[in-house]
């Protein structure tokens, strides 16, 4: 997956990605960005449940997002 193909519309919030990403691209410990990894997935897992719980959502879109995610780590 290559985040450089995802566009941003907003700029604020291109400024915060930049932001961010240099401080990722900093990280030299591999089990904290693993845990922040793990921690995001998580989040968006419960994104997902309240949405489903606000009636937004039928809940099945991380399915799918995930095995994307998942094979473009992989391949």
């Amino acid at each position: 997956m290559n985040p450089d193909k995802i566009e941003l519309e907003n700029l604020s919030k291109s400024f915060e990605y930049f932001k961010v990403a240099q401080e990722i691209d900093s990280i030299d410990d591999i089990d904290y960005i693993k845990n922040i990894a793990k921690s995001y997935y998580k989040l968006y897992l419960k994104q997902q449940e309240v949405l489903v719980q606000l009636g937004v959502s039928n809940g099945k879109q991380h399915d799918n997002l995930w095995y994307r995610v998942r094979n473009s780590l992989c391949c």
